[in-house]
């Protein structure tokens, strides 16, 4: 049996925050001045890590399908282009807001005394900006957010949510993680965590890949109404039933092998 969740770690963009949009549209506008001309739904396909970077990874996967009759374009070259895009559309944006259903899932954890941090590969500066600018920044804390230059490896390598359940001092066995994309699933299941995706993307072939990274759940948003009791089963002690467990008749737990069913879930494994 699984050790009760002690603390909770949250990617940032595409999870707390929907940015992903702008991300993807900076790309495809990188991409075609390296010669690629991309829709999204094509990126989704021929660019693996697309979602979720890392973002040299992706500069590299669009070198790679650059026509070899066009001038090379180094993948440093794409990465700065993509990145001077999604500043500018950014700044464009008058609001950042936290995705609708973030805050009771926060407010919850708070009520649970559960610590919280934040694990991204955004660089330090423009992660607390966005933070800031979404109202969240006071509720974790800058010290509790790991960004792209605070660890020697970036997302699929473990090392942001080792560095995540260092801060929460807590052993990553016992941290959850929320992500949208399978490249921090994988980070967080390399890691030793659970980890529930609340991805953006709902492509039927890109969900599917979120089970071979070990999953514990997937939900369509935050607003899923089977994620609240969800997280009070997973922070539960081993000897306290949660709140709003389904029992049967003479109190018989009607899920005994942990298949507890999560509505607004794609699949549930805890």
């Amino acid at each position: 049996m699984n050790a009760p969740v002690a603390g909770v770690a949250f990617d940032l963009d595409g999870t707390l925050v929907d940015l992903e949009a702008l991300h993807h549209e900076a790309w495809l506008a990188a991409a075609r001045q390296a010669g690629v001309h991309l829709t999204r739904d094509q990126a989704l396909q021929r660019l693996p890590h697309f979602v979720g970077g890392p973002d040299p990874q992706v500069a590299a996967e669009i070198a790679a399908l650059a026509p070899a009759a066009g001038p090379a374009v180094p993948p440093a070259q794409t990465l700065a282009a993509k990145q001077r895009c999604f500043d500018d559309l950014a700044a464009s944006v008058e609001e950042i807001a936290p995705r609708a259903g973030v805050g009771a899932v926060l407010d919850r954890l708070r009520a649970l005394e559960v610590p919280i941090a934040v694990g991204t590969a955004t660089e330090r500066g423009v992660a607390l900006a966005v933070l800031r600018r979404a109202g969240l920044l006071a509720l974790f804390g800058e010290a509790r957010v790991v960004a792209a230059r605070d660890v020697p490896r970036l997302k699929p390598a473990p090392d942001v949510y080792l560095a995540t359940a260092q801060l929460l001092g807590v052993p990553p066995q016992r941290q959850l993680v929320f992500e949208d994309s399978v490249t921090g699933a994988l980070a967080a299941r390399d890691a030793g965590s659970r980890v529930v995706a609340v991805p953006t993307v709902h492509d039927p072939d890109y969900l599917r890949r979120f089970e071979a990274a070990g999953a514990v759940a997937v939900v369509q948003d935050w607003r899923a109404p089977g994620l609240l009791p969800l997280l009070d089963r997973l922070t539960a002690a081993p000897d306290e039933p949660p709140a709003g467990r389904a029992t049967g008749p003479q109190g018989r737990d009607d899920h005994p092998h942990g298949a507890e069913e999560t509505p607004g879930a794609a699949y549930v494994r805890a």
